[in-house]
Order: C-alpha cells, then structure tokens, then sequence
C-alpha cells in the first residue's frame, strides 16, 4: 500500500505542469474597480483568492471576448464564464486553439448533448482561443425556401401563359 502511493506520487512529480507566462496572471485585488462592457475584457468574480488566466472566446457565445478566468478551468466552465453557446451556436464543432512550441494545436469538441467525458476534463489554458461556430442552418433553410418559391412562381407563370396560349 505504501509503495503503491510512493509510486503514485512520484508520477504525479514527473509530470510536467503546464508553461504559465506569470505576466499573463492576475490577481483579483489587481482588478478590482474596472468596468465591464459587453465585446471588452471580463474577469471572473467567482473565484476568491485564485490567479487568473486570459482566454479568448469568439463566435456564437454571449458574451465574446478576452476572459480572465482561474487557472485550471475545465472547457465547460469557461465558456459557463462567457454565458453559454448563442442561440445560432453549433456546438458540435467547437474548437480550441492553443499555441505549443511556435505551432498552433487544434482540439474540437462535440457538446451538442452537453459534451462527452473529454469536454468535461478539458483543461483551458492561458493564451486559449475557443471558438463556437454559428449553425448555418436557419440561414440556408431561409435562402433554399426562398429560391424554391421563386422557382415556383417562374414555373406557375409558364404554365399559365402557355394555357392562355392554347386558348
């Protein structure tokens, strides 16, 4: 039993943390009184004591923008920081870029039915972009609807010129 925890706690040691820039950091005391404006720069206010982290939300989320959250927030909850997937959102592409070693590392994720093990125990990053797509859908059900109706209209008014042609 004590050598299986030694084992434990030594591969937990070997793990190498995530690179945290510290000037990327802040404290909640440092942004106390600073006001807050929809498309600007949020901080969390949830979170006492914790360092936190820039990230970037972009797309069909409530509120877009640059987020300060703590570190350590898992996927789900960061973008609970930035309300939620829009009305138009197609949460079965949502998508984490993150830079690594000068290269930009790609994760997407299907939350669609509130997302799967992997989304719940994604760990965001300083520096993250999560970007949630907007559903095309309602648009193109919107253009296809349309153009059907033209089409219809133009084939109605051949058919009826050709009938009075004949009569």
């Amino acid at each position: 039993m004590v050598c299986t925890s030694f084992l434990f706690s030594q591969m937990a040691l070997a793990q190498k943390p995530p690179e945290i820039d510290l000037q990327d950091l802040a404290m909640p005391s440092e942004i106390k009184d600073l006001a807050k404006q929809a498309g600007a720069v949020y901080y969390s206010s949830t979170s006492r004591n914790k360092s936190l982290m820039p990230v970037h939300f972009w797309g069909e989320v409530q509120r877009p923008g640059l987020h300060y959250i703590p570190v350590d927030t898992k996927l789900i909850k960061g973008l609970s920081f930035a309300g939620g997937g829009g009305s138009l959102a197609d949460l079965d592409e949502v998508v984490v870029n993150r830079v690594q070693s000068g290269k930009i590392k790609r994760s997407e994720f299907d939350l669609d039915d509130g997302g799967d093990i992997v989304s719940h125990e994604y760990t965001l990053h300083p520096g993250d972009t999560v970007f949630v797509p907007r559903d095309m859908f309602q648009e193109n059900r919107a253009f296809y609807t349309s153009l059907i109706s033209v089409a219809a209209t133009i084939i109605s008014t051949i058919l009826i010129v050709k009938r009075i042609e004949k009569e």
